[in-house]
């Protein structure tokens, strides 16, 4: 059992890292504003040219691309958390801070909890917003918020892995491309079904489509098919994490 003044120095630092993401204003804004700028453009494009035309480009849809919005947000989340901590390691702060009781458990907790405030903002946010375009309020909007401020971990967890082991400029152009990716293979531009085929396959390997499927079968309460998509994106949840544990930990010792 942990020491319980390792847990409360644990959450002093998440304290210390929430108020170090709230000092840019243009992070939060931009983590914001750009995914919901994009849902509202996308749904006022759909709503304009008509039901018939909509049918051809289902993806876009309020009910489907709202998993799209999420994800793209979610995805900044990785540039956020990246930036942080090759900041910390520039400064030698890290270095620092290695000479307290707290674990490299502990140093995950505090980065997740002072980054997963913009996330549940996120989530938020593009839930409203979709229920403004006509996305039906039902109770099935309670667990696809909660899995869409679940699997934001997972993009937490890749922003400390570059964050860890890329310099403080070097971190946020790779964390930007993961941002691209991520949209592209999710499935939130272009119906994968639809596509089938060897690239879609392809898309599949990697977690975002299917933390895709699962916020939308959330929505429309299709439980059957939230299970498998829900096992493997959980999977590489817990997977990126233990990496980012033991890469930051060899890491952040050398600042």
């Amino acid at each position: 059992m942990k020491n319980p003044k390792a847990l409360s120095g644990g959450v002093v630092f998440a304290r210390r890292n929430v108020l170090e993401t709230m000092r840019s204003p243009a992070s939060w804004a931009f983590g914001l504003a750009l995914p919901i700028g994009i849902f509202i453009i996308m749904q006022i494009i759909v709503n304009s040219i008509g039901e018939r035309a909509a049918a051809n480009v289902p993806m876009f849809g309020v009910d489907r691309f709202t998993g799209g919005a999420v994800i793209f947000g979610a995805a900044f989340l990785s540039l956020f958390c990246a930036m942080l901590i090759s900041s910390d390691r520039a400064q030698s702060f890290l270095s620092r801070l290695y000479a307290s009781p707290l674990t490299s458990v502990d140093y995950i907790v505090g980065y997740m909890l002072g980054v997963l405030p913009i996330a549940a903002a996120q989530s938020v946010t593009i839930f409203v917003a979709a229920l403004c375009f006509g996305l039906t309020p039902t109770v099935n909007i309670l667990p696809a918020l909660l899995f869409a401020v679940l699997f934001s971990v997972m993009f937490v967890s890749i922003g400390m892995i570059f964050g860890s082991t890329l310099s403080a400029k070097g971190a946020p152009p790779v964390c930007s491309a993961v941002v691209q990716v991520a949209a592209l293979l999710s499935g939130m531009w272009f119906d994968l079904d639809m596509i089938g085929g060897g690239f879609a396959v392809f898309c599949r390997v990697f977690p975002f489509a299917h933390v895709y499927d699962i916020i939308r079968y959330a929505l429309t309460g299709d439980w059957a098919n939230v299970w498998l998509p829900f096992v493997i994106a959980f999977a590489y949840t817990v997977a990126l994490t233990a990496v980012a544990v033991v890469v930051f930990e060899k890491r952040a010792k050398k600042g």
